[in-house]
């Protein structure tokens, strides 16, 4: 990793920072930004997060788009907060900033071993958007014979970065990924509930990447929620878990707004509370588990390639994710990975969101195409998500219009399922102007407005592989053994692009989750997990290696309370 030398106290002096990332108000309204803020974006000022790597950080020059993401609340505050401002000081031992799962894990793991906790958070609870997480070598993996080469997982995370990922950090994520995964099953029993975590199956692949079999389900008691995103309930009865420690203690609308240092090691933060800022120290260590930056529009712009968000729709149920952990961080003079920085971007989406997945996905976005309006395919619609997204925002860029076209067959399986209330979502979206449908190529096309001639050809020529009982596509490597043919009846023309759901670039760590200064040494009492974390991703996040995301922000909130409490002996 590159060595950019980062800003000392003042490196955002005179860019307006202060105004963009000031007081944030817990009465009355979510976001509460000083006036400056408004006044330095009217008048043209430069993007403060360009400056933060400070005066001797080389420019990287990247075309000027317009970010249309969410607008969270910024809580970081790049000033002197004066004692007068102080209204209480207290004491814990773990301080972990964040309610997400990888704070959520950190904070029972550290309340597990004996140490007094201390979970904020900024919003009225953490993000907790997802439905499985992975994990090797756990005990119900050997339990059920489940094979894994921790080698293999290790070595296709490095590939996935083009070896930019921290070997010891991705080590260390493989290497604890089982415990974590015992642990948290100790958390569910302890509640009782009746959670358990088990093997996701996967089906083979056939687009050139590796099936690893390391992807973690839960299984849902019943009665508490049909649907697929279980992260927002795995984390109600987790946090059901950590109240039955007498030394845990979790407070939301309380955001951090800065680290505290003494000397070179951070013994603490200044958080905002409705009655003011309070000084809380801690002991044995602070774990920024913040999350990314996605709904902080300007920070997008100054750290990410343009292309990864300007066509972009946007999933983010939580719009906390403001960057506070990567400023905070560098304000202590952390080290960060190299911009731009890797978002998780996926194919399956529409321009206001994700797609419905149990209307649209995986039937018809597994079998059909993907064409622009001149009619012509332009990659193998099998590929990774982020992969075919990246493929998609190329024609977007080029002037282009992307459309998944199927047919009846295709969808016809999610409609089956999905009842009146599938057929109600494509009736949404037909209104919207997103999706079409007609009972011939020519006729959708028309609607559409893609070039009808040029479809009628590219699903003809699609078809004829399959009849003529050809593996690949010749064209794209596509396999059709596990894809279908056109068969006719209805067709469907729907308009998509790529959708954001993080950041997924942060604080350079090493494998013991402590942030690292721009000299590659820890910052004593410092650590970071999960998105506000760093040294894991490069260009995309990997969507073909199971559950990394959920997966590195439980580990490394284990791995990190495990040390703070006992030296990573446990």
């Amino acid at each position: 990793m590159a060595k950019s030398k980062l800003s000392r106290r003042d490196f955002l002096k005179g860019v307006g920072v202060t105004g963009v990332a000031s007081a944030f108000a817990l009465s009355g309204a979510p976001v509460a930004f000083a006036e400056e803020g408004a006044a330095a974006a009217e008048s043209g000022a430069s993007n403060p997060y360009s400056k933060a790597l400070g005066e001797d950080a080389t420019l990287l020059p990247m075309r000027k788009a317009e970010c249309p993401g969410p607008c969270g609340p910024v809580a970081f505050e790049d000033r002197t907060i004066a004692d007068n401002e102080i209204v209480a000081t207290e004491d814990t031992e773990v301080l972990i900033v964040g309610a997400g799962i990888g704070g959520i894990m950190a904070s029972l793991k550290a309340a597990d071993a004996g140490a007094k906790v201390l979970m904020i958070e900024k919003m009225t609870e953490g993000r907790s958007a997802w439905e499985s997480f992975g994990a090797t070598q756990a005990t119900f993996q050997k339990e059920q014979g489940i094979e894994i080469d921790d080698a293999q997982l290790i070595d296709e995370i490095l590939r996935a970065s083009d070896w930019r990922a921290d070997p010891e950090v991705v080590t260390s994520y493989v290497k604890h990924s089982g415990k974590v995964a015992d642990f948290w099953q100790t958390m569910f029993d302890k509640t009782g509930t009746g959670w358990q975590i088990y093997k996701f199956d996967q089906a083979p692949n056939y687009n050139g990447f590796p099936v690893i079999d390391s992807y973690v389900n839960f299984r849902m008691p019943e009665g508490i929620s049909k649907t697929w995103l279980f992260g927002l309930y795995v984390c109600e009865d987790l946090l059901k878990a950590g109240s039955m420690y007498p030394n845990w203690e979790v407070r939301y609308e309380t955001p951090a707004v800065q680290l505290v240092k003494d000397g070179d090691r951070v013994v603490g933060v200044i958080a905002k509370t409705k009655d003011g800022y309070i000084r809380i120290n801690a002991s044995k260590g602070v774990l920024l588990a913040t999350g990314g930056y996605d709904a902080n529009p300007e920070m997008m712009q100054a750290w990410v390639r343009p292309e990864d968000y300007e066509y972009s729709s946007w999933w983010n149920p939580s719009w906390g994710t403001t960057g506070d952990g990567h400023m905070m961080g560098l304000s202590v003079g952390a080290e960060m990975d190299s911009l731009p920085q890797p978002v998780m971007n996926f194919s399956n989406a529409t321009p206001d969101t994700f797609v419905e997945k149990r209307v649209y996905f995986p039937g018809a976005m597994n079998w059909g195409i993907m064409v622009t309006e001149e009619g012509k395919r332009f990659t193998n619609e099998n590929n990774p998500r982020q992969y075919a997204g990246n493929a998609m925002n190329l024609q977007i860029r080029r002037g282009h219009t992307c459309f998944f076209v199927f047919d009846e067959a295709m969808i016809a399986s999610s409609l089956e399922k999905g009842g009146e209330a599938a057929a109600k979502q494509l009736e949404r979206d037909e209104a919207k102007g997103y999706l079409f449908r007609a009972s011939s190529i020519a006729e959708v096309a028309k609607q559409a407005g893609i070039d009808g001639a040029a479809l009628e050809a590219a699903i003809n020529e699609y078809n004829q592989l399959f009849a003529d009982g050809v593996e690949r596509d010749p064209e794209y490597y596509r396999y059709t053994g596990n894809n279908k043919a056109f068969t006719g009846g209805t067709y469907y023309a729907l308009v998509t692009t790529n959708v954001v759901l993080a950041t997924v670039g942060g604080l350079a760590i090493n494998g013991n989750a402590q942030v690292l200064n721009t000299s590659g040494k820890p910052i004593e009492g410092l650590y970071a997990t999960g998105n506000a974390s760093g040294s894991f991703y490069s260009g995309n996040y990997p969507r073909h290696i199971p559950g990394t995301s959920v997966g590195r922000a439980a580990t490394f909130g284990y791995v990190a309370a495990d040390h703070m409490v006992n030296g990573g002996r446990a």
